[in-house]
């Protein structure tokens, strides 16, 4: 892994991280897919599945629902 290639997977973890911890500040938390948001951070859907504790079947399901 390149150095280049490395700053991007930070990148998209601190992303996947602020956005969680603006997510738990707001009041429309029900209207939101953690799969979705997790998703347009960069990461990948074997990653959010790890996090989340979901297959990844599952995680693309979800994705998919909050696109519509």
């Amino acid at each position: 892994m390149n150095d280049s290639q490395t700053l991007k997977n930070i990148e998209s973890k601190l992303s996947a991280l602020l956005a969680l911890t603006a997510l738990s500040f707001s009041e429309n938390r029900a209207d939101v897919k953690i799969e979705a948001l997790l998703k347009k951070t960069g990461l990948e859907v074997s990653e959010i599945a790890l996090i989340l504790g979901k297959n990844e079947g599952a995680v693309r399901k979800a994705i998919e629902r909050a696109k519509k």
